[in-house]
């Protein structure tokens, strides 16, 4: 499919009757899991693009590194070692902004794929008979356009975050639709589908983050 088409199927997945809409788009040819997986690459490629070009233009590395030869002068360094120390920060900041980059690259279409398999595994188990290829086409076509303006969103301080939130919960209620219809589900069982694989998440979340402050408080309290 050419931009012009892909934008068209990302629009129209995106409003109207869900249902229906999602219906129709699973009898198109183009309706399988190559599509979805370059459709996912291309909201990859994006993200990059846009952090490339935030890097680009304001720089934020530069501007924070300006002060940091006098911070260091004022804790004691001498200017041989203040100049080693940037240094040494300046080539960390570049390899942790590539590490980023390629982590967007890859990391938005392999999060994408994984959470379909989640999908799919629960829905499976709940008796859905869908396809795992269809079913990611679906939740590509409108995850694609809603990371590239998630993306652009964020830039925006304090406002930015809040309306990632509110696409993020808007995309778990296509979820919804598109589980439902690819599987043939009643709506408790599409429903529960969705909600099993988020909570898990959230418990899996809480249990990491639980464990980082206690080894984070251990080691404070051996220091």
């Amino acid at each position: 499919m050419d931009l012009k088409a892909s934008i068209a199927v990302w629009l129209r997945m995106l409003g109207g009757s869900h249902e229906e809409i999602f219906a129709e788009e699973l009898q198109k040819p183009y309706a399988r899991l190559a599509t979805a997986v370059i459709w996912l690459v291309a909201a990859g490629l994006v993200a990059v693009l846009v952090w490339i070009l935030v890097f680009m233009l304001l720089d934020p590395m530069a501007q924070s590194m300006e002060m940091m030869p006098q911070f260091l002068e004022q804790m004691g360094f001498s200017a041989a070692e203040s100049t080693e120390l940037v240094t040494q920060m300046e080539n960390t900041a570049q390899v942790s902004m590539f590490l980023m980059l390629c982590g967007l690259l890859v990391g938005i279409p392999g999060l994408a794929l994984a959470w379909s398999g989640a999908l799919w595994l629960v829905a499976k188990l709940l008796g859905g008979s869908g396809n795992y290829g269809k079913q990611t086409f679906l939740l590509a076509s409108f995850i694609t356009p809603l990371v590239m303006v998630s993306v652009l969103l964020y830039l925006f301080p304090l406002l930015g975050p809040l309306l990632v939130m509110g696409l993020l919960v808007y995309g778990l209620y296509l979820t919804y639709f598109a589980v439902k219809v690819v599987h043939g589900l009643p709506a408790q069982k599409a429903f529960t589908a969705v909600a099993a694989p988020v909570i898990g998440f959230m418990i899996i979340t809480c249990c990491v983050g639980t464990l980082w402050l206690a080894m984070l408080g251990a080691a404070l309290g051996a220091a």
